[in-house]
């Protein structure tokens, strides 16, 4: 009897703490809504960057960019970028002009949409680079993914993929 009376106290110590656990539990969605948030008020501080892991060249395969990194700066009202290019030129300065670069420079048209459903931001903006006009718009997912489509008025269009991420400040004393 005293077997049957202890097994039974266990199986419902067991079955309260499996509901407690149970209940502290969030959803997917809960935390998919979480990390929306604070992606939102990433893009919301303007104090981001863009990191890709992949290209997506116009007419061609996709490149693996773990070895040619790039990136693309958001810093309030200005912005810098230099990512690697793969495609065609029309219009290139001799020498090549490298990939797409554009020093600290205004941000112009800034627009941003958030759709707050699908749980995305749209962020895109044109900046002046040195030997050219670029437009870049960014899809951000709700976790900082994102694709960024770059338009240039001298190259083919390009398309990349990876993360959003807060700017880390260099540590030099």
């Amino acid at each position: 009897m005293k077997a049957i009376v202890s097994i039974f106290l266990l199986s419902s110590m067991l079955l309260v703490t499996t509901t407690e656990a149970s209940s502290q539990k969030k959803t997917k969605k809960e935390r998919r809504a979480e990390q929306f948030v604070e992606t939102q008020k990433l893009v919301d501080s303007k104090q981001f960057i863009f990191v890709p892991d992949r290209a997506f060249p116009q007419g061609g395969r996709s490149i693996d960019l773990t070895t040619n990194y790039g990136f693309i700066k958001i810093m309030g009202e200005e912005t810098e970028g230099d990512m690697p290019f793969f495609g065609r030129g029309f219009t290139v300065p001799y020498g090549g002009g490298g990939g797409i670069k554009f020093d600290k420079t205004t941000i112009e048209n800034e627009q941003v949409q958030i759709n707050e459903k699908k749980l995305r931001i749209t962020y895109s903006f044109e900046a002046k680079g040195k030997d050219d006009h670029y437009r870049v718009s960014m899809d951000i997912g709700y976790s900082g993914n994102a694709s960024v489509n770059v338009t240039c008025n001298n190259r083919s269009p390009i398309s990349y993929n990876g993360e959003i991420s807060e700017i880390e400040e260099d540590k030099k004393n």
